[in-house]
């Protein structure tokens, strides 16, 4: 993979018409960069939260004590697969010799490989073998973060640091508009026991926003200048706390985050079945879900110009007290079951993602160690969203499963969303250790 240094500079590859790192790009490429994150979050979020908690209740039975202990362990299961691969993804694509970018061939593999094995998850219904359910899901995960792990590092390898903010409101965009359409192609195609169609549309979809982002040429890269040796390749993951303490409080925070996240929005299905009382929750869900990602958008841009105004830091600190606030409601609702109260939480909350979303990656790229290892430096601070992914869904569904048999489903869902607030609380508290400025980097 690695080979002796061979490209030319910056300078060279501009007068062949491919950006150099870190160029300017105009808005169609910015919009085409970011397109391969519609395709992936089409299914990330319709898939995670609704299409798996459907399937295991529909394998194990709807009835079944344990299912939410299940959709946990199996959720938490697929995350350990992102854990380990997105990181060696983006770890290898920052060492890879190809001349017509070292990202690409990771986005290429990736995507195909995740289309097939989103067609794998066709045939589960209703008898069918939980230990091969997991098994697909996990093969899903790993295609997901090839593609993650070369995605991660192929922003700041094409955009100029000036033009990263408008970057990350793209990614943004592109982020809140997959979750619109895949819970729209969910809600409209999908039912318990019949996943074709679903499917097909989001490989479709796959297929053409990778051809879109693979139209942003990157520059030739020469690879790796040194051999490759396993044991430096793993030392490299260790990122000094005391050189870099703003990463590290970026990475705390954004884990604290994603766990209150995780923990709540895999188990939104289970709750409004369980303690809301909606009988077709597979299909009230993608659209609540749809609704409040159409709500982000304008919180995304709002957020964005606050974050002009008063910085990203305190952006992000506004939004996790938010979403605090809005799993706190989900736990008073507990009191008094009603839809009626349940879908302005869920829409508030979206919004409030939307706009902590909208200076999440901005905020990473503020506090990358090292550019030339941006794609293990990212797939390090993927970690943040993967690792809750882990905890999260195990911990809360088995707290679920046991304080639903031993008192209540009330009463397990109202210590598991808890659970869940304190979560964003800590994530609010901690992120004013960020100290952009004081690293020499202009705050706003």
């Amino acid at each position: 993979m690695p080979g002796p240094s061979a490209a030319g500079d910056d300078s060279s590859l501009r007068r062949e018409g491919v950006p150099g790192k870190g160029a300017r790009l105009g808005t169609a490429q910015q919009i085409r960069l970011a397109s391969l994150w519609f395709a992936m979050f089409a299914q990330w979020l319709t898939v995670l939260p609704v299409i798996l908690p459907d399937q295991v209740a529909t394998i194990v039975g709807p009835d079944s004590a344990t299912k939410e202990g299940m959709v946990g362990t199996i959720a938490a299961a697929g995350a350990v697969v992102a854990l380990l691969v997105a990181p060696l993804a983006g770890a290898l694509s920052d060492r890879l010799r190809a001349r017509r970018g070292r990202r690409r061939p990771f986005l290429i593999v990736g995507a195909l490989g995740s289309i097939v094995s989103l067609m794998l998850l066709v045939p589960f219904g209703t008898g069918g073998s939980l230990a091969l359910y997991v098994v697909a899901i996990l093969n899903l995960q790993f295609w997901w973060n090839v593609v993650s792990g070369g995605y991660a590092g192929l922003v700041p390898d094409v955009v100029a640091p000036e033009q990263q903010g408008t970057a990350s409101a793209w990614l943004n965009v592109m982020t809140i508009a997959g979750t619109i359409a895949g819970n729209v192609v969910v809600a409209l195609t999908y039912s318990t026991g019949h996943a074709a169609l679903t499917m097909a549309i989001f490989a479709l979809a796959t297929l053409v926003c990778l051809w879109l982002t693979l139209g942003v040429p990157e520059a030739p890269s020469p690879g790796a200048a040194e051999p490759f040796r396993l044991g430096a390749f793993l030392r490299s993951f260790y990122i000094d706390p005391k050189a870099h303490p703003n990463f590290y409080w970026v990475l705390i925070t954004r884990l604290l985050s994603n766990m209150g996240v995780w923990s709540v929005l895999t188990f939104l299905l289970s709750y409004l079945r369980d303690v809301i009382g909606v009988d077709n929750p597979e299909q009230v869900l993608p659209m609540l879900l749809g609704v409040g990602a159409v709500l982000a958008i304008p919180a995304s841009l709002i957020g964005i110009r606050l974050a002009e105004r008063h910085g990203l830091v305190e952006i992000v600190k506004a939004a996790s007290w938010i979403m605090a606030a809005t799993v706190v409601g989900y736990v008073l609702v507990v009191l008094r079951p009603s839809l009626v109260l349940v879908a302005p939480l869920v829409l508030v909350y979206a919004a409030a993602y939307g706009a902590y979303q909208a200076v999440d990656w901005a905020l990473a790229l503020r506090v990358l160690p090292s550019r030339d290892a941006a794609g293990k430096d990212m797939g390090v601070w993927h970690v943040s969203m993967v690792l809750p992914q882990i905890i999260g869904p195990a911990a809360t569904g088995w707290i679920i499963s046991g304080a639903k048999q031993a008192v209540s489903p009330a009463f397990g869902y109202t210590v598991a969303f808890a659970l869940g607030a304190l979560w964003f609380v800590l994530a609010a508290m901690l992120v004013g250790r960020v100290r952009l400025a004081a690293a020499g980097i202009d705050y706003r």
